[in-house]
């Protein structure tokens, strides 16, 4: 059987020559269409086609080629990152990341970060002199982090049995800094499975706070970041029956997908792709809706997948609403250039809201 071909480039002949030499170099089968032989150019554009198997080893080379920064891949370890800060909905998030790692044979990290104050020492004539108050007080918190974090897992292996817990591989990383900026650092440098977090509501007195750690994760995280709102009910995984992905049909959505029905494998969940569009769009959404269906049924033949639209011109409205009458377990998404994410945590639409504050949230990022 022939491998599917799929197109990942509408671009100028030059440019598509280029790219084909450079998927070449790498040892990726190209084939460019709409090449007018005569003229050695085409005003719709050529079309850059390779197998699909090939397309996440040929992003970096199309966002080399466009001009994109391309950092150096660093191989993603077996790992499940849980940034926690002993709350309530840190509690949850570390259940939930436990039963990951057991489904799926990865190591559980807890990572905590001490908030680090902005100063460590005072000016004095042409020296620092250092504040050996603040070294107490921060040596005091250290000790007190220590005290909280071995509470915490000791609660989590509590709750999960110590049979269980032995069974698993897990390791506690505390320190100083910025609780944001230090869990990207660590992402970057040792690239997790996917990262577990627990967001908080809104809070009472400031209504539009609604978690600035795990919304800045969110948005920059390099790999899947998997949000456990205060109010989700404790989930337990082996019950999960239905997720569902939105897509927005991006060009990204097969990597995502590929990537979720990978975490989805040890369970016996059922995913279904949501597309959430007005009327007017409605034949045109549902063409690329049943393109996207065949691309899936193609390459995951003995997974089943329902593709389906949901008619509407507020998103997060009708997504809560698919959410509610079909009793979602999981909701995931790719960031699409943060334009989804970003709706979904505006203050002004998020006090308006609940479904994210109630429903388990996994982020792809394109």
């Amino acid at each position: 059987m022939n491998e599917k071909l799929i197109t990942i480039a509408l671009l100028p002949y030059s440019q598509a020559e280029i790219l084909r030499s450079m998927l070449e170099a790498e040892g990726i089968e190209c084939t460019l269409e709409n090449i007018n032989l005569i003229q050695g150019a085409v005003a719709s554009g050529v079309k850059v086609r390779i197998n699909e198997k090939d397309i996440k080893k040929a992003w970096p080379m199309i966002d080399q080629l466009l001009g994109k920064e391309v950092k150096d891949q660093v191989k993603s370890e077996d790992t499940i990152l849980v940034p926690v800060d002993f709350s309530t909905y840190s509690f949850k998030a570390g259940l939930m990341a436990f039963e990951l790692a057991q489904k799926l044979g990865s190591k559980l990290i807890f990572f905590h970060v001490i908030q680090q104050p902005d100063f460590f020492s005072m000016p004095y004539s042409d020296v620092m002199a250092f504040n050996t108050g603040l070294y107490d007080h921060l040596k005091e918190r250290e000790e007190l982090a220590n005290e909280e974090l071995s509470k915490f897992v000791t609660k989590i292996k509590d709750y999960v049995g110590k049979n269980a817990w032995e069974a698993i591989e897990s390791e506690h990383i505390i320190k100083l800094g910025y609780p944001e900026d230090d869990i990207l650092y660590f992402t970057d440098k040792h690239p997790p499975r996917l990262i577990v977090m627990g967001i908080k509501g809104p809070d009472e007195k400031n209504p539009e706070i609604m978690g600035s750690t795990t919304a800045g994760v969110i948005y920059k995280s390099p790999v899947p970041v998997l949000v456990i709102p205060a109010k989700a009910p404790l989930l337990n995984l082996a019950s999960m029956k239905h997720i569902v992905y939105a897509t927005n049909f991006d060009d990204k959505d097969l990597v995502s997908i590929d990537k979720l029905l990978g975490l989805l494998k040890p369970f016996k969940a059922r995913l279904s792709c949501l597309h959430v569009g007005p009327d007017a769009a409605r034949e045109w959404d549902e063409a690329k809706l049943e393109s996207l269906h065949n691309l899936l049924s193609q390459k995951y033949p003995d997974t089943p997948i329902e593709c389906i639209i949901q008619q509407g011109a507020n998103i997060l409205e009708d997504l809560d609403k698919f959410i509610e009458e079909h009793q979602i377990d999981v909701l995931s998404l790719t960031t699409h250039k943060r334009n989804m994410i970003t709706r979904i945590f505006n203050p002004s639409i998020a006090r308006k809201m609940v479904f994210h504050v109630k429903t388990p949230l996994l982020v792809f990022h394109s």
